[in-house]
This record gives structure tokens, sequence and C-alpha cells, in this order.
């Protein structure tokens, strides 16, 4: 009797390093495929692109064609994850919808909070979204805002799945410094940052420069890329870490703050709240019901609100929502069985 042809998938998007809430999806999925019995491979575009078993470097943008004509012309289903928020963006999804025409049919998911703005502002990018989308065979937003912008392009079939499964929440070794750094304050916070602007660096050291003025035994763990170069009182970066290191660093602190002015669905908080911690979030993006949430830009209130959250009892670790892996890994293809297996892998 012959055997099902395996299910070949081709993840398009960041791939670790750096580590990252995209970054973090897309090799969620690519193994998870690979868990469920299927071809699973992964085209990097991000900044590290750094080939793999299974991942190949995307290149110059001749490279990345040919790379991306060849998966679809092998049959490979490519599911696309960007940002939605500038043209790169867009020009990527349509070369993608194309590729995806030799293939069956394309997916892609929308990961940032910065997309709504972006498309807002011009009707025409708006009429060139919904052009763009109207070719691919699944449209995901990670939150409710970015399904709501899609709908005002014309969208109107577009899915909220969080980029997210509290399956993989499994923290790994601590990362150098941080033993010494949880034994010398009974009040830890973490945050992640990056070098941009909407991840709110600024706000949060003037927050946490509040918060020691009334708890001066309070400290804050950094991670991301450049955290290591902060220089402030109370305040340790850990730089770019590995995802188990940093669900280790997030594990070991009472509160983890997201500063965000703006946001899609956050990875980091949805780590930290499956992590029994509490979270002290901007209000930004979609936010679970377990967040406490501060005004977006008011360092007064975040500081605040990071004050409150040292007086609280850590919640039980909860998981309210249904994990969206299963859900991916079904408009795939794969059974409910082997979604399940793949799950707990």
């Amino acid at each position: 009797m012959d055997q099902k042809p395996a299910i070949k998938v081709l993840q398009v998007g960041d791939f670790p390093p750096p580590a990252g809430g995209v970054a973090t999806h897309v090799e969620e999925l690519f193994r998870a495929v690979r868990a469920s019995g299927g071809d699973s491979q992964v085209l990097d575009i991000g900044k590290g692109q750094l080939p793999a078993d299974g991942v190949q470097a995307a290149g110059s943008m001749p490279s990345f064609a040919a790379r991306l004509a060849a998966k679809a012309a092998r049959g490979y289903r490519i599911h696309l994850h960007t940002n939605g928020a500038n043209p790169k963006s867009w020009l990527l999804a349509q070369a993608c919808a194309a590729a995806g025409r030799l293939s069956g049919g394309a997916m892609i998911t929308l990961h940032s909070g910065l997309g709504p703005a972006w498309l807002s502002e011009n009707p025409a990018r708006r009429t060139a979204a919904r052009a763009v989308l109207s070719q691919y065979r699944n449209v995901i937003a990670v939150s409710g805002q970015i399904r709501e912008a899609l709908e005002e392009c014309g969208v109107r079939d577009a899915v909220v799945l969080p980029a997210f499964s509290s399956a993989s929440v499994k923290p790994g070794a601590a990362p150098q410094g941080l033993k010494e750094l949880r034994a010398s304050t009974a009040l830890l916070y973490c945050a992640m940052i990056a070098p941009r602007p909407e991840y709110g660096e600024e706000i949060l050291l003037e927050a946490f420069a509040g918060v020691r003025a009334q708890l001066p035994h309070a400290k804050l763990a950094l991670y991301g890329p450049g955290s290591e170069t902060v220089r402030a009182e109370g305040v340790q970066g850990f730089g770019e870490l590995q995802r188990p290191q940093a669900l280790a660093l997030m594990a070991a602190c009472e509160v983890f703050v997201r500063p965000t002015l703006a946001d899609g669905d956050s990875v980091s908080v949805r780590e930290a709240i499956a992590l029994g911690r509490i979270v002290v979030a901007t209000a930004v993006g979609t936010r679970p019901p377990q967040a406490r949430l501060v005004a977006v830009g008011d360092a007064t209130a975040l500081s605040n609100g990071l004050i409150s959250a040292a007086h609280e009892a850590s919640p039980a670790r909860t998981i309210t929502e249904p994990d969206s892996l299963s859900q991916i890994l079904s408009l795939y293809g794969f059974t409910d069985d082997r979604c399940a297996a793949s799950a707990v892998s």
C-alpha cells in the first residue's frame, strides 16, 4: 500500500539567532512540522541568516527569489511571516504569493503592531494590501487589532492566532550572572528590549528609577540585543539570549515588564504568564487578561504599576486560551492526532 506523501512546509521568516517573537514562532512551527512527520524547511530572511539543518539563508534578493521558486516547484507550502509595516514587507508578500501558486497556495502571518498605523496612513497602501492578500489561501493576524486593520483594507477572511504555544515554554540553563543577581535582591524585575524606539527602553529606565526611589533594593534584569550596554543603577543587561536562557531569566523574576509603545501580540508576555509571573504591560496591541495594564508612553504610570505589582502574590500558572499551534498545523493539512503529538514533543 502506497504511503501518503509527506506534507512539505517552507517557513519564510526570521530564524534565531537573534531571538525574538517572530523568530521564536518560526522555529516553533519548523520543529512542530517535523515532529508531525512532515518535511519542514526554513528560508531565513532575518539578520542572522546562519544555515543549519533544514534552514537556508535567503541571501541576496536574486538568491532569495531562486530559492523560493525552487521550493515552491518542489511542492512546499509557503508560509510567510512578516510585519506588514513597510513597502519591503509587502513586496516580500507579493513574491511569496506568486511562489505559492506553484504549490497550491500560500499562507501569511502578519506580526507587527506597527502594521495597522502604517496601513491607515494612505489609501493606496490599503488597496495594495488587499490585492496582495487576495492571493493567499490563508491570512493570519496575531492580534485582533491587526485583523481590524485588514478588514479596513477589505480583507474579510483573516483569522486571529497568537504566535505562541505554551507547550514550548521550557526554561533552560540560567545565563551567566543570574544566580548572583537573584541572590542580591528579593525583588527582581525583568524585561526584553531591542534597539528600536517602540520597545520603550527610555521610558522603562525612567520608570525603574522611580521604583528604586521607593524600593531601593529592587533590581532589573534586561535581555535582548544591546541590553548588555545599558548602564543604570540597579540594572543588569544579559545581552542576546537563546530562548531557553531567556525563559530561565524570566522564570527567576517576580515581575515581567513589557513597556512597548506599539505591539502585536507579544510572545514574551504570554511566556511570562505561562511561567506564572506577574506581568505589567502597556495597554497597546493585544494583551492576555492576566496582564496588569498601564498607559502607554507614561513613565509615571509604569513606575506606579511596577511598585503595585511588587506587593502582589505571583498568580497560579494557568493557560486559559487555546493553543494556536495545532490550529496552524491543521491548516497545513495535518490531522488532529498528529497535531497533538507535535504539541507535546
